[in-house]
């Protein structure tokens, strides 16, 4: 919904942040020991709020993670269950899903209707006594259940959102999501060149503040290949200073300066502000793969050869953090009920096996009722819908507004509004977020963001730009004679060319 643009913004942000950060993260990155061999375990699974019953096989735990018997947990979820001995392979087929994965492998494909999927996983599923068992949080995700544990009780919680959302939906009518269906199919097809200017402002601990202004121009093709080039200048002096001066309060050091150190800070961030940073991105947003570049010293300070790019399989990344990437990138094109929902519970832990049901099904019925005909109101030529959740001390309100001429979607408006009290005992502090994000009649977009999280960290952002069509075609790659550098190759410190 928020369009390329909105999307390349966010992706080439994240990754300046996790370039220039990859080193102090490889620290981090080690890895773990091995866990013991799979064994039994009094791990308890609930589905839609109802324990399951295993007769003839049990949860296992093995890696580290929680294996559930394929055939008794898919059979449950209502799917068609089959195994191929000369393949290994076991399939389950629901409502036009066909989920497959093989023993011992990492590998598993997703398909609808002609389109395959191919995912990976972080363990293989495996055999034992006669039965396969799956990782659970693949197994459940790849059918659009959310999934959650709740450690007092060892129980694992399976909530099948989509059932949940078909079932909300049976009563409504969506006209209205279908006309806004169809105004956004033409950013899905053909080539669009973009513009945009954009400038942010940001203060940490009252430190501050940061800014950063720049432009971005590039081209999509189909909304998920892109092409974009991205310039940015910094003024960080005054929260590096901050920074500083906390550090260096109330010890020995304190008034100390090392002049050459200084003189490389200073020549630094003189180059931030003056010169700033470029940055070039391409790749396919669709399957996750992306390739980016910067200029100036960046690379080198990093440790890595200049001109080189660097390599992203988003898909993966994601999946480590326990997110959806698909689902993220498809509620992304549009507001595809279902693509919303998945996205409005990325971020919904569940650990109450006794609550969670219930607050999910309260979302589940939230969404299908903000988008059906019966909450739009018609103001003018307009017609807006609000839908407004409360939850865990948090306050959400969103409204959404189409844009309406001859009886057709012509653009839309999206403002949404988020508070939070805090918690005294977690120490998390109160936020307040107001966000507006729009497109007009003649493609041109409009986005504008406000944080406050009472002094921890209050940040602004300012978007404005435009579409047109264009027969141009991006580039999906790095040039062929490019140094390519996968970027989990940065956190181990062993970046070599791929």
């Amino acid at each position: 919904m928020t369009r390329f643009s909105h999307r390349v913004l966010a992706t080439a942000t994240a990754l300046t942040v996790l370039s220039t950060g990859a080193s102090a993260f490889a620290a981090e990155s080690a890895e773990t020991t091995a866990a013991p061999e799979a064994a039994e375990s009094a791990i308890a699974v609930q589905l839609d709020g109802n324990d399951l019953t295993f007769t003839d096989a049990v949860p296992q735990v093995k890696d580290e993670r929680t294996f559930l018997p394929f055939r008794a947990v898919f059979e449950a979820m209502g799917a068609e269950v089959s195994y191929d001995a000369a393949t290994n392979q076991v399939s389950a087929t629901r409502d036009g899903t066909t989920v497959t994965m093989t023993l011992d492998s990492t590998e598993a494909t997703v398909t609808t209707g002609d389109v395959t999927t191919t995912l990976a996983m972080d363990v293989a599923p495996y055999a034992a006594e006669n039965r396969t068992y799956v990782p659970v949080r693949f197994a459940a995700q790849a059918f659009g259940c959310a999934v959650g544990w709740d450690q007092d009780d060892s129980t694992v919680i399976l909530v099948d959102t989509q059932k949940l959302l078909e079932d909300a939906k049976a009563d409504n009518t969506y006209t209205y999501l279908d006309k806004y269906l169809a105004y956004n199919e033409q950013f899905m097809t053909g080539n669009w060149e973009m513009k945009a200017d954009f400038d942010a402002s940001a203060t940490v601990l009252g430190m501050g503040p940061a800014t950063l202004e720049g432009t971005m121009s590039g081209i999509s093709a189909g909304s998920t290949q892109v092409e974009a080039a991205m310039t940015m200048k910094m003024d960080l002096k005054a929260l590096i200073d901050g920074f500083n001066g906390l550090v260096s309060a109330g010890t020995e050091t304190e008034g100390t300066v090392d002049a050459e150190a200084q003189a490389k800070t200073d020549a630094l961030l003189k180059a931030l502000k003056e010169d700033g940073i470029s940055m070039e991105l391409r790749g396919d947003l669709g399957t996750g793969m992306l390739y980016f570049t910067l200029s100036g010293d960046v690379l080198a300070d990093a440790g890595i050869p200049a001109d080189s790019w660097i390599s992203m399989d988003m898909g993966a990344l994601y999946g480590a953090m326990g997110m959806d990437y698909t689902a993220l990138i498809d509620a992304s094109k549009t507001l595809d009920p279902n693509a919303l929902l998945q996205t409005s519970l990325s971020g919904m832990t569940l650990t109450d096996k006794d609550a969670d049901y219930a607050a999910v099904s309260a979302l589940v019925d939230g969404v299908a009722k903000f988008l059906a005909d019966d909450s739009f109101v018609k103001d003018g030529s307009n017609y807006t819908t609000t839908y407004t959740l409360n939850q865990a001390g948090a306050d959400v309100t969103i409204a959404f507004t189409l844009l309406m001429k001859d009886d057709a979607v012509v653009g839309y408006d999206l403002t949404m509004k988020a508070t939070s009290g805090g918690d005294d005992e977690t120490g998390i502090p109160a936020m307040a977020m107001d966000m507006k994000a729009g497109m007009d009649a003649d493609n041109n977009m409009t986005v504008s963001m406000t944080l406050d999280s009472n002094n921890m960290l209050d940040m602004s952002l300012e978007m404005t730009g435009s579409y047109a069509t264009t027969d141009k075609a991006p580039e999906l790659t790095p040039p062929a004679d490019a140094t390519v550098i996968p970027y989990e190759q940065l956190l181990t410190g062993t970046a070599e060319q791929a």
